[in-house]
């Protein structure tokens, strides 16, 4: 009886695949599926998919040209026949009662989705957790949280979460994109009327130095604004004032949040003057939304660089980038001292 599809995009982590999969293969939940969408990785990850797959049944290999992660899950999202699906990264990695708690966390509460929390890591460890939180949110309740009001709390992504079929229907990530989790999880929260929420910890984000998310900035970065610049699109036609406004007001966070990651990224300062020139559109927008910004529900210290960098946002970056680059030297020592 199968109930579940996990869908593993893969490229280019042949150092971590086979830790990905036998993760997933040694779930306690029986009933799934394994799709590994091999994403034209140049490595030998098109291999071990393979290998795995002539070892375990459950194991579906999809073989396809680079398109990226986004092409590469709606791949999987394709074929998939499970009633249920559940997304994982290849180079992460999954507790072994992952599935059934977020299957059994799903029917307790009769939900559309389920999710649970997850850490990150930079090597593989046990999990340790003195207890957790359930509950029941509905839609509103679920949208506070993706739009961070009053909480800082990141729910957008794919992962750690286990989804109705149903509710890609006529839903598929936005390809070309990195971020793409925000619109798509807005899409398929707007076809949610339960979802059930734990702080169970359910996946394990590995801190791999060669993945998109850790390779400092660059150009993909304003994709954020692209990503917002969708779901904001998407809430108009919802006809609700608070969901059009939540969206918009996450749109106008998203331009301090590139300047913000400019500033501290660890690139050069050369190739930051470099960007701080695509930036222009983000730092005129943040001048001119700072008034709002401050009256929203978000972390004071959030606020204070919103005015630093509004009233002055060279003199505020040059000082960040100083800032930064000192505690990476003091972490650098202390990374020598202990070696």
């Amino acid at each position: 009886m199968l109930e579940v599809s996990v869908i593993v995009p893969v490229y280019k982590v042949e150092k971590y695949l086979d830790r990905c999969v036998a993760s997933i293969l040694s779930q306690t939940f029986p009933h799934f599926e394994l799709i590994l969408v091999d994403d034209g990785s140049p490595d030998q990850c098109g291999k071990i998919c393979e290998r795995w797959a002539k070892k375990d049944a459950r194991v579906v290999v999809v073989h396809k040209e680079n398109g990226g992660l986004s092409s590469a899950r709606n791949a999987g999202l394709d074929i998939c026949r499970g009633k249920w699906i559940c997304f994982v990264d290849s180079d992460d990695w999954i507790p072994k009662d992952s599935l059934q708690y977020l299957y059994d966390l799903r029917k307790k509460y009769e939900a559309d989705f389920s999710m649970a929390a997850n850490i990150r890591v930079r090597q593989r460890q046990k999990q340790e957790q003195d207890g957790y939180l359930e509950r029941e949110l509905t839609q509103r309740e679920f949208l506070t949280k993706l739009f961070k009001i009053g909480t800082q709390e990141n729910v957008q992504y794919a992962w750690a979460k286990l989804y109705k079929k149903e509710l890609f229907d006529s839903v598929r990530f936005p390809e070309g994109l990195i971020d793409e989790d925000v619109p798509t999880t807005f899409r398929v929260a707007l076809k949610s009327a339960k979802i059930a929420y734990s702080t169970k910890i359910a996946y394990f984000y590995f801190c791999n130095p060669g993945s998109i998310t850790d390779e400092g900035f660059n150009d993909r970065k304003f994709d954020l604004l692209t990503v917002w610049d969708i779901v904001c699109e998407e809430a108009k036609k919802q006809g609700d004032p608070w969901v059009a406004d939540g969206a918009l007001m996450n749109r106008k966070r998203a331009d301090f949040g590139i300047l913000m990651d400019l500033a501290i990224s660890g690139i050069p300062l050369r190739s930051k003057r470099e960007y701080l020139k695509k930036a222009k559109g983000s730092i005129a927008a943040l001048r001119k939304n700072a008034h709002e910004l401050y009256k929203a529900d978000i972390p004071l210290s959030r606020k204070f660089f919103i005015f630093c960098f509004s009233k002055s946002y060279h003199l505020s970056f040059l000082l960040l980038h100083c800032v930064s680059k000192a505690v990476k030297g003091i972490g650098k020592k202390g990374g020598s001292k202990s070696a």
